[in-house]
Order: structure tokens, then sequence, then C-alpha cells
């Protein structure tokens, strides 16, 4: 609603509005409710994340020259240790509230919703990762075994040879 060019009129409608109040003190989190949307504390998301990512990172299947996870997969590494302790946040504050509310009796959808859609967030990062034994096989990985077909074929002493590509898994000749 515009405000009226009666003076009358425009000192009552200014009078209705009301300062801005006071901003919340620091770490003031009495409106969190579960933290499914909330942007985490800059300190705490650094701290738990970069533990979480370093987790990750030694876990990751595929590797760099130097044995390091590869630079194009930090990204995806970073977004799935965020995922995961947003997905740590809801499921805490479930535990601790149950996942039924208090009063009606009535389960808490919006929290619950949260939480399935952080754990599917998850689960298609770390398939993205190569975390999970079907990712793992699209991606022509096996953990199991520790030398490959051409490392096998190239070995020159033919006793060594015929032990790399048992273990390679070649069929025998």
């Amino acid at each position: 609603m515009p405000l009226s060019s009666d003076p009358e009129k425009r000192a009552k409608q200014l009078a209705n509005l009301t300062p801005a109040p006071p901003p919340s003190p620091t770490g003031n989190r009495f409106a969190l409710r579960h933290g499914g949307y909330a942007a985490v504390a800059a300190d705490r998301l650094e701290g738990r994340s970069r533990e979480v990512f370093d987790a990750i990172s030694a876990d990751a299947p595929l590797r760099d020259a130097a044995g390091n996870l590869p630079a194009a997969d930090s990204g995806v590494v970073y977004l799935l240790a965020q995922a995961l302790c947003r997905l740590e946040d809801v499921s805490g504050h479930l535990a601790a509230t149950g996942w039924l509310d208090q009063k009606t009796g009535e389960p808490r959808h919006a929290v619950l919703e949260i939480e399935r859609r952080l754990i599917a967030q998850c689960a298609a990062l770390m398939d993205r990762c190569g975390l999970t034994p079907l990712s793992r096989a699209r991606l022509g990985l096996d953990l199991t075994r520790t030398v490959d077909l051409a490392t096998a074929m190239s070995e020159t002493d033919p006793e060594r040879r015929a032990v790399l590509l048992r273990d390679a898994g070649a069929p025998d000749a």
C-alpha cells in the first residue's frame, strides 16, 4: 500500500512502522530448527568438512601419478564432504528430537524429506567418486587385483610373468 498524500494519514502510517530489531548476538542458534537449509557456521564446516574430505580422499580408489586424489576429483569430494556434514547435522537433530512431533504425534515431514534428499545426494556423489562397488565396476576398477594385464605381459622373466598373468586374472594359455 503506498503512503498517503494526506499529511495526517501519512503520519499515522509512518507511526505504525517499527524500527528493525537489533541484530542477534554472534553464535545465536535459537531459530535453528534442523540445520538442513541453514548455512553451517564457516569455522565448523571448514573443520569438519576438511576431516571428511581427508578421509574420503584417502579411501578414493582413483589416484594420480603421485598416489593422491586427482585434482579433478577434489571438487566432487568437497561437495560430498559438505553434504555428509549436513546429513550428520540433520540426523543428529532427528536423534535428539525424534522423527515424530511431540505435540501432534505426526511425522516431521520437512526434516525427514531433507534427510532423504541428503542421503540421495550423498549416494549420487559417492557413485561419482567411485566409492561404491557398482561405480567401481563401471569404472573398470578391481581393488583386489594388484597387477594389470599390460604390466604382466611386459615382464621379461617367464616365471615371474606367469605369476603376474595369473594374478591379473588372465586365462591359462
